[in-house]
């Protein structure tokens, strides 16, 4: 039903902007892919009670978040504000 909803909108004409909507349908994918893993990992971290486990789990989620910061998923003052937070608990 979504993807007929797609394809009803209006057909886009110009190559250029053509060109500019696939990028965004790929963007958009990869984005969605990258802050599903990142809730993912939050999620494992937050229900782990195993100290050591806790603590790979953190390294592994701080290189998660160190990647999409650099990528330009989240700003660089979210990244450090998620860190924080998760190294408080």
């Amino acid at each position: 039903m979504a993807e007929e909803k797609k394809a009803e909108k209006k057909a886009v004409k110009t190559p250029t902007a053509l060109k500019r909507h696939k990028q965004d349908v790929k963007k958009n994918l990869t984005n969605r892919i990258w802050k599903s893993r990142i809730h993912t990992a939050r999620s494992a971290f937050a229900e782990t009670k195993d100290e050591t486990e806790k603590k790979t789990l953190l390294n592994s989620l701080y290189s998660l978040l160190d990647k999409a910061g650099k990528n330009g998923l989240y700003k660089k003052n979210k990244v450090s504000r998620l860190k924080a937070r998760l190294a408080a608990k």
